[in-house]
């Protein structure tokens, strides 16, 4: 696993965390229930555009000018 990899949380471990979020908003307000979400949207938003800035950096080492290194 690469070091800069996030953890995975076991199926039981996701499953806890989302029924304590589902809890802990029946005493939130709705604004901060969207700022919740918008916290996690956030976060996989950067994830994307870091995914999407290696795949970038991969493909020029891999290309050096003879064509896409990945075609599809």
């Amino acid at each position: 696993m690469l070091a800069d990899a996030p953890m995975k949380l076991s199926q039981h471990a996701l499953d806890a965390l989302c029924q304590e979020l589902i809890d802990a908003a029946e005493f939130m307000g709705d604004e901060q229930i969207l700022c919740v979400a918008d916290a996690l949207h956030e976060t996989l938003r950067r994830r994307k555009q870091l995914r999407c800035k290696i795949h970038q950096r991969v493909e020029e080492r891999l290309c050096s000018g003879r064509g896409a290194a990945f075609p599809f």
